[in-house]
């Protein structure tokens, strides 16, 4: 269970100036697991999520989350590994606060969101009888 959430670093630059258009962007983001501390019954996750925007900026933000669940030492003592049963919660809950504060970083600097945007389409017209 993730218990608590933290940034303790955010950093955006854009790089191209602020009339620049390119026709695509990609748009490529990284989650690295950094270290893992216990903490009593706890473990301390530490992390960096890199946000890159082809040519135009990036956003960089690091933090940690504490983590209640199976041990994370043996496998992260191992090989640097989280066991995968705890691995998609510590790394969905990363990549979603994250994300969110990624899509605020660009606004602000006037980048692109990382995820899609949502569209509205239109109904087709429905040809009824008589």
């Amino acid at each position: 269970m993730i218990r608590d959430i933290e940034f303790t670093s955010m950093e955006g630059k854009r790089f191209a100036p602020i009339d620049f258009r390119p026709q695509e962007v990609r748009i490529d983001q990284n989650l690295s697991i950094v270290d893992i501390r216990r903490e009593g019954e706890n473990f301390r996750v530490f992390f960096k999520f890199i946000t890159t925007f082809s040519g135009m900026g990036s956003i960089n933000i690091e933090g940690n989350l504490l983590y209640n669940g199976i041990d994370l030492e043996p496998s992260w003592k191992k090989d640097k590994s989280i066991a995968e049963s705890a691995a998609q919660e510590i790394q969905g809950s990363i990549f979603a606060a994250s994300t969110v504060e990624t899509i605020l970083l660009a606004r602000d600097l006037r980048l692109p969101p990382p995820l899609p945007m949502p569209t509205i389409q239109k109904k087709k017209d429905i040809i009824g009888f008589g």
